[in-house]
């Protein structure tokens, strides 16, 4: 039995040994397979990774592009005007006008053949294509940028925009009245003669010779806020970031007897990345209605002139002393009068009429009043007598009936402009002198924009008669706009006189070297004279700016949006 038992075993051990060999092959071969399918599986993982890491970095190489556009943007401000004028993109937009910059620079390749910008320290490049079509509207260029790392491409789109008085509800250069200011002792005793300005808070300027206008417990700034000076804040609620450029800690002055102030941003008031500092004056503006120097200039306007919009689109403009609505030359020694800008003359529908002239909204750019040039060479230069020099009415009606006002309150000859009405469009209005709100101004839909600048005083108009009555109803005013007085304030005239008119409802934003007040004697919270107030932030001014709107004297540049689209290039570099 055992033999019999060993002998099967026997003959089993050889036959498992032929079945051991089929087994080997086969194992080997699952063996081999498993091997190749997990090489294949360890190659597909590290193409994946090195796809992955790609995809990520050809974004983050885009983001680069915007980032170098934007720094030549704050280091040459003019850089907007470079760019492919044969690229996609700018081609799509309209932006035709762009050229190569004179020094070359790789970003702006093209097709397989066109070079790229590196980013430094890898391998990822980029380039980027412009869109400038609207810049000198609206102040807002687009770009879109390209990353490359490997065989993985992306593209973004961004807006860039200037940094400047429109980022901002309420900016102030000084914060002190605009009635102290010319005193005496003010002007005396704090005046920074090494840089020929006012002194700051912070610099040591007096409170007692200069005075002290602060922020009160009924005060809310909905909006983001920004002043060169130290504020003093006596309660109120600040819904968005403050800055202010004081080197002094806390950053506001809390006198005694105030309660803190609320403010919603951590750390605010904080130092901003970039002082802003107004320009002397508005002079460029002017510029932009020279025919001699640009495609599309702007309508001139000479003497007090009035400016009634209305919301199909026009405005009725009144301006008797205007020649000439465009002219050429440094010395202003030729002139134009196109149709759109109104005709000059007494004849029913021209600009010296009693009903003014009916023109289109000057879209996209804007209107400039001056003051009567005493240059005889000017094409709009007038004899001024003494008659009419002080003359008691200044051609538009104002100072109105039975108004009290000081003499020189209406210059006769001088460049004010007098504003109201409906908006429907995209349009600045500004003046070699002051501004005058005589009405509500208001858009006709959500998409319209105005820009209000004085070289002087932006004042809201609000006449009173010799007993200290109010000529105008008691009402309250709404202004939506951008507002910027570069040499004087935003105010509300005899905002100590008469009774109290209301709310003075500003949506935009409001830019000015010296505070202005608008009302005043708080009894009991319930205010005497003038106007209380309640501004709000128009928040598309953080993407995009009135026409032709007056800029800071130091240019900065922010990407306000960004978003990836479809890819512009492939890795090779040619377009899809």
């Amino acid at each position: 039995m055992m033999h019999d038992t060993l002998q099967r075993r026997g003959n089993g051990i050889v036959g498992d040994q032929g079945m051991s060999l089929v087994a080997v092959i086969a194992v080997t071969a699952i063996i081999a397979t498993v091997v190749i399918a997990g090489t294949a599986v360890a190659l597909s993982s590290n193409r994946l990774g090195r796809h992955t890491a790609d995809w990520s970095a050809a974004l983050a190489a885009a983001y680069a592009g915007v980032e170098d556009y934007r720094s030549n943007l704050t280091n040459e401000p003019d850089y907007w005007r470079y760019g492919d004028p044969t690229a996609p993109f700018t081609i799509a937009s309209g932006s035709s006008a762009v050229v190569l910059p004179p020094v070359p620079n790789p970003a702006f390749g093209l097709g397989a053949a066109g070079t790229w910008a590196t980013v430094r320290g890898s391998d990822a490049k980029f380039r980027y294509e412009v869109d400038t079509s609207t810049y000198l509207t609206n102040g807002l260029i687009r770009v879109r940028a390209t990353g490359a790392v490997g065989d993985e491409t992306r593209s973004v789109v961004a807006s860039i925009t200037q940094d400047g008085f429109i980022k901002f509800l309420y900016w102030t250069d000084y914060e002190v009245s605009s009635v102290f200011v010319d005193q005496t002792a003010c002007k005396a005793n704090n005046w920074d003669t090494v840089h020929n300005r006012l002194k700051y808070a912070w610099e040591g300027r007096d409170k007692d010779q200069c005075g002290v206008i602060q922020f009160s417990q009924r005060d809310v700034i909905d909006g983001p806020m920004y002043t060169n000076d130290h504020p003093t804040i006596c309660g109120g609620k600040f819904n968005d970031v403050v800055y202010t450029m004081t080197p002094k800690n806390p950053k506001y002055e809390l006198p005694a007897g105030c309660s803190k102030p609320s403010f919603a941003v951590p750390d605010s008031p904080t130092s901003p990345d970039v002082r802003i500092d107004l320009p002397p004056t508005n002079a460029e503006m002017k510029r932009e209605t020279r025919y001699d120097l640009g495609t599309s200039p702007g309508c001139l306007y000479t003497g007090p002139t009035s400016i009634t919009f209305t919301s199909d689109g026009y405005m009725q403009v009144r301006s008797p002393w205007t020649k000439f609505t465009q002219t050429a030359g440094a010395g202003s020694t030729s002139g134009l009068n196109p149709s759109r800008c109104g005709t000059p003359g007494t004849a029913a529908g021209q600009l010296a009429s009693s009903g003014g002239a009916k023109v289109p909204v000057v879209e996209g750019n804007l209107v400039f009043v001056q003051s009567v040039p005493t240059a005889t060479t000017d094409v709009n230069y007038s004899p001024q007598t003494p008659e009419a020099v002080r003359c008691t009415t200044n051609g538009l009606g104002y100072p109105a009936s039975n108004e009290s006002a000081p003499a020189g309150t209406y210059g006769c000859t001088v460049g004010d402009v007098f504003v109201s009405g409906v908006v429907r469009g995209h349009m600045t209005v500004a003046s070699e002198n002051n501004l005058w709100v005589v009405g509500d101004i208001t858009y006709a839909g959500s998409d319209d924009v105005l820009g209000l600048v004085g070289q002087k005083a932006v004042m809201v108009w609000h006449p009173v008669r010799s007993n200290d009555t109010n000529v105008l109803p008691g009402t309250n005013r709404t202004i939506n706009a951008a507002i910027l007085s570069v040499a004087g304030t935003f105010q509300v005239q005899n905002y100590d006189r008469g009774t109290p008119t209301g709310v003075l409802d500003v949506h935009g934003s409001i830019a000015q070297k010296y505070r202005g007040p608008v009302g005043a004697s708080y009894t009991d919270g319930v205010i005497a004279h003038g106007y209380d107030k309640s501004y709000h932030y128009d928040s598309r001014f953080k993407t995009i700016s009135p026409p032709k709107f007056l800029k800071a004297t130091a240019i900065t540049f922010q990407t306000s949006q960004i978003a990836e689209v479809s890819a512009a290039f492939d890795a090779t570099g040619v377009d899809r």
